[in-house]
């Protein structure tokens, strides 16, 4: 991974939503707004921003499915990372 890659990877994670988001994707694979909306606990509008950062940065993707928005982490590596950060729920 580049530098500048991993430095903006450390900085998309330093936000507690987004390195849910994360670690809830590295969990379950693939997963809709809604679906991370509960998994977090976060609201429909705050998810949709963190996703929005998450994407434009290319660490996640997005398919539309239907009305769906669905998202995956991009990169393999940044899974394998966020797995072996081995987060807890507070």
């Amino acid at each position: 991974m580049e530098i500048d890659k991993a430095v903006l990877l450390f900085k998309m994670m330093s936000n507690p939503i987004r390195l849910g988001i994360l670690k809830e994707l590295s969990e379950k694979g693939v997963l809709c707004v809604s679906m991370l909306e509960e998994a977090i606990g976060s609201s429909q509008s705050s998810t949709s921003q963190h996703l929005a950062h998450l994407r434009n940065s290319g660490i996640l993707t997005c398919q539309k499915n239907g009305k769906k928005v669905c998202y995956t982490i991009a990169d393999k590596n940044v899974e394998e990372l966020i797995k072996q950060l081995k987060l807890e729920e507070n």
